[in-house]
C-alpha cells in the first residue's frame, strides 16, 4: 500500500468530528475525516445548541446556515415546557416559574440558543466542510494505527473492503463513547454507575390532535405499565420515546419493534394510534471521564473523552468546545509556533470542564430537579445546580491562573475581561457596519486596546517578528472597554484564537511584555520572569 500524508486525521464523523473538521479548515490545516458509517445517524440525540456553541459556529462563518436549519426544525409551537403524567394524553404541565433561577444567567452574546436536533445539524456541518475542500470519507473505517515520535500511521478500510495507509502528524479521536481508539491506547477513566437504562425509539406518530396546541420539550411518563420520557423532535409527528427498562430482568434485545410500538402507544395514551419506528438505540445514565485526554500524538474529544446523561444538553456541546480548544493548539504546533506545554494544556483545560458537566447532568437526573421544581427531597441537589451559562460560558480555565492563586475558581460571577475567561461580547459600531468583539478573534491571536494604540501596535509588530505568531490589533473606544471589560485607557487584552483571554491587566500585561507573554502562552521560550496566564 502507498502511504498518503496529511497533518491531521479525524476519526468519527458525528457532531464533534465534523465540528473539528470545520475548525481545522478555519485554521488552514488540511485533514482527512473517516467515519465507518456510510451515512449520518437518523437519531435526533442532542437537540439544543448552546449559545457558546453557536458562537463557535459563528466564528467559522456558518451561523447563517445553522439559523436557517433551526428555523425549520419545529413544525409547530416553540421549544420548551415540561409535562408529567401516566401518558401524554393525561399529562399536566409543570410549574416552571422557578426555572429562571438557574436558566436566566445568560451573558451578552452575538449568538443565541437554538433548537436543532443533531440529525439535522450534522448534514449542515458536513456540507459546509465539503464545500470548503474537506476530505470527508464516510463508509471508511480505521482498522488499526500506531504512532511514533513523528506521527501516526493509520490503516483504513473503505466500504468495498479496500485498504489504504495514511500518515498523519496528529490523530483526533472523535469515535464515540465506546472509542476503540481510547481502548487501544489503554486509557482508563473514572466511572459512575447508571441510575436508569433506556431504549431510545425515534418514531413518527402524529400527536397534534392529542396535544391540542400544547407543546413541550420533555414529558415524564410515570404509568404503571411503562415509565420513561417523551422528547419533542418537531412538535408534530416526530418524537423520541425513551422507554425505561430494568437490565437485571431484560436487555434491549428482548424489545421487538412490535413491543416498542405497544409501549409507545401506552406512553401516548391511545391504543390504536399509528406508530412508525424510524430508528432505535439503547443508552443509560452512567458517566465516564477519561483519565487522560492525550496519548502522545492522539487526542480524545467528545464522547471518546467523557460520557454523561443528556440532561442539560452538555454532551455534544461540551464535545464541540473540546474540538474548538484543541484545534487552534494543533494548528500552532503544526506551524512551529507552539511547544509541548501548549498541547498539554488541552487536557488540563478541558477535563475539568467535563467533570463539571457530568456533575450537573447527574444532579438533573430527577425530572423536577431538572426543571428547578422544589420537592421535599431535592433541596440539596437544587442548591448545587449551576446555570447553563455558568457551566458553558462563565468559566475560567485553571491553567490561566490569576495573580492571587486563591482566586482561581472555575467560574466567575460575570465576564469582565478576566484572564482565562471568554472575552466579553459587546457590539462595536464602525459606521456602516456593526460587529461583535468576538468577531474580531481568530484564527490568530488578537490584541484589543482601550483607546490609543500606538505603543501596543509597535509591541505587536515586535512580538510577531520574535515569535512568528500573527496578532490582529484593534483599538476600541476606551469608554466601551471600561464598561464591558474593566480596562483603563491604554490597557489591553491579548485574546487566544478560541475567544479566551490569554493575558490582560490582571496578569501584568504591558507592551514591553507582550512578546514574552506570547512565548510563555505558546511554550516557545521560557521568559525571564513568570507571567501568569
Amino acid at each position: 500500500m502507498t502511504t498518503a500524508q496529511v497533518p491531521v486525521l479525524v476519526v468519527g464523523g458525528g457532531l464533534v468530528g465534523l465540528s473539528a473538521a470545520l475548525f481545522l479548515e478555519d485554521h488552514g490545516v488540511p485533514y482527512v475525516l473517516v467515519e465507518r458509517r456510510a451515512a449520518a445517524s437518523t437519531l435526533p440525540r442532542s437537540r439544543g445548541l448552546h449559545v457558546r456553541t453557536s458562537e463557535m459556529y459563528r466564528q467559522v462563518g456558518i451561523e447563517g446556515r445553522i439559523l436557517e436549519a433551526a428555523a425549520g426544525a419545529l413544525k409547530a409551537g416553540t421549544f420548551g415546557g415540561a409535562l408529567t403524567g401516566s401518558s401524554v394524553r393525561t399529562a399536566e404541565s409543570l410549574d416552571l416559574s422557578a426555572f429562571g433561577t438557574t436558566g436566566a444567567d445568560t451573558d451578552p452574546s452575538p449568538a443565541k440558543f437554538l433548537f436543532l436536533p443533531q440529525d439535522q445539524l450534522e448534514p449542515v456541518l458536513a456540507k459546509a466542510a465539503r464545500e470548503r475542500g474537506g476530505d470527508l470519507r464516510f463508509g471508511t473505517e480505521l482498522v488499526e494505527f500506531e504512532q511514533d515520535a513523528e506521527g501516526v500511521t493509520a490503516v483504513l478500510r473503505d466500504g468495498a473492503g479496500e485498504r489504504s495507509m495514511l500518515r498523519a502528524d496528529y490523530l483526533i479521536a472523535a469515535d464515540g463513547a465506546g472509542s476503540p481508539i481510547r481502548r487501544a491506547l489503554g486509557i482508563t477513566g473514572t466511572e459512575l454507575p447508571a441510575t436508569h437504562h433506556y431504549l431510545n425509539v425515534f418514531a413518527r406518530t402524529d400527536l397534534t390532535g392529542i396535544l391540542g396546541g400544547r407543546g413541550f420539550s420533555q414529558c415524564e411518563i410515570t404509568g404503571p405499565q411503562v415509565r420513561g420520557l417523551v422528547l419533542a423532535k418537531n412538535n408534530t409527528d416526530e418524537w423520541s420515546f425513551h422507554i425505561e427498562y430494568d437490565p437485571a430482568l431484560e436487555s434491549p434485545a428482548d424489545w421487538s419493534d412490535r413491543r416498542c410500538v405497544e409501549a409507545i402507544r401506552t406512553m401516548i395514551g391511545t391504543p390504536d394510534i399509528d406508530v412508525e419506528i424510524l430508528a432505535r438505540s439503547a443508552w443509560d445514565t452512567g458517566t465516564f471521564v477519561a483519565d487522560d485526554y492525550r496519548r502522545d500524538r492522539v487526542f480524545l474529544v467528545g464522547d471518546a473523552a467523557h460520557r454523561h446523561a443528556p440532561w442539560g444538553g452538555y454532551g455534544g456541546n461540551t464535545g464541540v468546545a473540546d474540538a474548538h480548544n484543541l484545534v487552534w493548539k494543533l494548528a500552532a504546533a503544526l506551524r512551529g509556533t507552539a511547544g509541548p506545554a501548549l498541547l498539554d494544556s488541552y487536557a488540563a483545560e478541558r477535563r475539568p470542564r467535563a467533570e463539571i458537566a457530568i456533575e450537573q447532568s447527574r444532579l438533573a437526573t430527577d425530572f423536577r430537579t431538572r426543571y428547578g421544581v422544589e420537592t421535599p427531597d431535592n433541596a440539596e441537589d437544587l442548591a448545587r445546580r449551576l446555570g447553563l451559562s455558568t457551566v458553558m460560558t462563565r468559566y475560567r480555565y485553571a491553567s490561566a491562573a490569576v495573580l492571587d492563586p486563591s482566586d482561581a475558581s472555575p467560574h466567575v460571577p460575570a465576564l469582565r475581561g478576566q484572564t482565562g475567561t471568554r472575552l466579553p461580547h459587546w457590539w462595536i459600531d464602525a459606521g456602516w457596519w456593526t460587529t461583535s468583539t468576538l468577531d474580531l478573534c481568530g484564527p490568530g491571536f488578537t490584541l484589543l486596546i482601550a483607546g490609543p494604540a500606538g505603543a501596543w501596535r509597535e509591541a505587536a509588530a515586535r512580538a510577531e517578528r520574535a515569535t512568528g505568531i500573527d496578532i490582529a490589533v484593534h483599538a476600541l473606544p476606551a469608554a466601551d472597554c471600561a464598561e464591558h471589560a474593566n480596562l483603563a485607557p491604554g490597557q489591553a487584552l491579548l485574546v487566544r484564537p478560541d475567544h479566551h483571554i490569554a493575558a490582560g491587566p490582571d496578569s501584568g500585561l504591558t507592551p514591553a511584555w507582550l512578546a514574552d507573554a506570547l512565548e510563555l502562552i505558546t511554550d516557545t521560550r521560557m521568559p525571564a520572569r513568570p507571567l501568569i496566564w
